[in-house]
């Protein structure tokens, strides 16, 4: 970023208040030093989100998020770091500086407004078409025989498309847009040099991005015409695996339940948000994705697969689990009854019905298990033995072994298979491959424990020490540099305040804010908001030695139970290097008796 970018986005921070900002959303009420609210990230009924007016930043005790104002906005509206400094520009009348862009990207930028633009205008005209024409009769009565009401075809924007080949045309050149606009935006397609529209006679289902502004749309059939669904080609502004189906009226709602409900398609969604399951979103199709898993993350911990129960439907659910697992969610997938998706199954037995299979859902690596077994015949030795080798991938992708321990002493129950057996291959297959995201290197007798609440303490307290005299730093970056923090986004914070040990605690608090980047700015807020008192000349070298003293004896306790970790896995390989491994975890387990008593 070029210096008056820079200098534009501190000028939106310095006409941001932090208060005023957050208080347009949410009801805030001061108490003390701070202000306070019921967190909009999660739900609770006592207040835990705290605003600091004067150091502008606000840390949730319930959920530890936290920031700045540009991180609120992120957040809060689901954007992007630029889209925030936008919004915020935008509220305090500040023009967007033009200099450090090319002509391109504003070429580029004009093309995307112009198709949020005859989009919105689509919209408006196939919402009129529905409400306003004799032709939307039919339409309008297909949606109500489906159960969707004037209210859900409100919420979700629903319209109709007239019969005649030109009729979007027509009427959005008289509101200004240009044929090559609407080709753009894909409402408009060339066939053998005729322009004619994308949809006729269908019913519409816009399709928006998480602010609701509409990017793309789907048309449905009323009968049994074939495309069943036509749907808007990928754009500029439209990408099937960045979007998901609904989000925009579903995100309180998921915050609130603090789970997602996702579907296949965006009717599947629909109907279940007209029976009043408001957190479901749909993938578009089956293609659910990494970008999707790290938008739904964004906002929940909790998702629930909710595919047809064929078994395409059950095979993408198995895919999904996986991308999900990955990303750190804790997922599930119900199975819906009677060979019906979700769509019909909620028309024919309603709310609670459904609920009660969500609430009844399987945890998602069972479900890949069982689906698995469903597909081998695990009659024969030779099926169990492919059916184990298909399911270890999948007890791989465990945040801890001793999780994939419990899944493995299912899947023997399962097979009728010897439990002792299962786990060596699994310790065979896993130590011959690269550690995957979230999974815990260690046996399946070790639980992988959280750092305690003192190391966590101290790691902050340490930090904070730093953010206050940064000339500390040089005292401490040996043993620093031995270490370590246990928390990657609190090592990330280290790493800055040492490129910055010259400069005073608000130029520190701008930079760490300042990069849009989610984890340090709310590890940062939840540092800055457990200071208390100042510190004395004599206390901040105490308690500096003191959080230094937990950090180097949570060190050699890791460093321990990592040798540990590998002479089990050598024992089980019957590898005499575990005898190595032993010798040092004796030596290390003497270190720390000596140094910090038993």
């Amino acid at each position: 970023m070029d210096q008056k970018y820079e200098d534009f986005k501190r000028q939106v921070k310095d006409n941001s208040d932090i208060v005023e900002i957050i208080g347009s959303y949410i009801s805030l009420q001061k108490k003390g030093r701070y202000y306070w609210a019921c967190c909009p990230f999660h739900g609770e009924k006592t207040p835990s989100f705290s605003v600091d007016k004067e150091r502008q930043f606000f840390y949730c005790y319930g959920c530890h998020t936290g920031g700045d104002v540009f991180s609120f906005v992120q957040k809060i509206d689901n954007c992007t770091f630029p889209e925030a400094v936008k919004t915020l520009a935008g509220r305090a009348n500040i023009p967007i500086p033009e200099t450090h862009r090319t002509p391109a990207d504003i070429r580029r930028e004009q093309k995307r407004q112009d198709m949020y633009k005859v989009n919105d205008l689509a919209c408006r005209y196939f919402s009129a078409c529905l409400l306003k024409t004799r032709n939307g009769e039919k339409a309008l009565a297909y949606f109500h025989n489906r159960g969707i009401t004037d209210e859900i075809i409100q919420r979700f924007s629903l319209g109709y498309a007239l019969p005649g080949a030109t009729s979007l045309q027509f009427n959005l050149q008289k509101k200004g847009s240009t044929v090559e606009q609407l080709v753009a935006a894909g409402l408009v397609r060339d066939k053998n040099g005729y322009k004619r529209d994308m949809f006729v006679n269908r019913v519409m289902i816009p399709i928006k991005d998480p602010r609701g502004r509409v990017i793309a749309f789907g048309g449905r059939v009323m009968d049994d015409s074939l495309p069943k669904y036509l749907n808007t080609g990928e754009t500029d502004i439209f990408l099937k695996r960045e979007t998901l189906f609904g989000l925009d009226v579903a995100i309180k709602a998921i915050r609130a339940a603090k789970e997602a409900v996702v579907v296949e398609g965006y009717m599947d969604a629909i109907s279940l948000h007209a029976a009043g399951i408001n957190r479901a979103v749909a993938s578009l199709g089956t293609a659910f994705s990494e970008q999707h898993a790290k938008l739904l993350h964004r906002i929940t911990d909790t998702i629930v697969f909710a595919y047809d129960s064929d078994d395409a439907g059950r095979r993408n659910a198995v895919r999904a689990v996986g991308i999900a697992k990955r990303e750190g969610l804790t997922v599930k997938v119900l199975n819906v009854p009677e060979g019906k998706d979700p769509d019909e199954y909620v028309r024919h037995f309603g709310r609670d019905a459904f609920e009660s299979l969500i609430k009844n859902a399987w945890d998602g690596t069972e479900f890949q298990i069982r689906y698995t077994i469903s597909k081998n015949n695990v009659s024969e030795l030779a099926g169990k033995v492919q059916c184990v080798s298909n399911i270890i991938p999948y007890l791989q992708e465990c945040k801890t072994e001793i999780e994939a321990a419990g899944y493995i002493k299912f899947l023997a129950q399962q097979l009728v298979i010897d439990e002792g057996l299962i786990m060596g291959e699994y310790r065979k297959r896993s130590a011959a491959r690269p550690l995957p995201k979230n999974a815990a290197p260690v046996p399946a007798d070790w639980v992988v424990k959280q750092p305690p609440n003192a190391l966590i303490l101290a790691e902050c307290k340490l930090l904070l020490l730093f953010f206050r005299f940064p000339g500390m730093i040089a005292s401490y970056k040996d043993i620093l540099q031995e270490i370590g923090f246990v928390s990657p986004v609190r090592q990330s914070i280290y790493k800055i305040l040492c490129d910055m040990e010259n400069e005073d605690f608000s130029v520190i608090q701008e930079r760490l804010f300042a990069d849009g980047d989610a984890e340090i700015s709310s590890e940062t807020a939840r540092i800055l908001a457990g200071e208390e008192n100042a510190f004395t000349e004599e206390d901040k070298m105490r308690i500096a030695e003191d959080c230094i003293r937990l950090m180097h004896q949570g060190f050699l306790q890791r460093e321990y139970e990592d040798h540990r970790r590998l002479a089990d896995t050598y024992a089980s390989m019957n590898d005499a290097r575990y005898v190595e491994e032993l010798k040092i975890c004796n030596e290390l387990r003497g270190k720390i008796t000596n140094l910090y008593g038993s």
